[in-house]
């Protein structure tokens, strides 16, 4: 009988360790999450997506991604957005 109480602390030993290791590894993600930009507005989705490869970033960064996602401050424009 003692050893299915020994059995039964190894498998709550066992989800602490595994829950430790998965709160750890949410920290790691969420340190390294992509900082994002907006650069300009424009007129359409086909426009937005056009000048997104070649769009220049007005901060220094590594900025290699982009997307476009409508404006609510401006309905019917495009924000072009920049992630590194």
């Amino acid at each position: 009988m003692e050893s299915l109480g020994s059995l039964h602390l190894g498998k709550i030993v066992v989800a602490g360790v595994l829950a430790l290791a998965g709160l750890m590894t949410t920290g790691v993600g969420i340190s390294n999450a992509a900082t994002l930009q907006t650069e300009g507005t424009c007129p359409s989705r086909a426009a937005c997506y056009a000048a997104g490869p070649g769009v220049k970033a007005t901060t220094a960064g590594n900025w290699n991604d982009f997307w476009c996602v409508p404006d609510h401050a401006a309905p019917g424009s495009w924000r072009l957005v920049l992630a590194n």
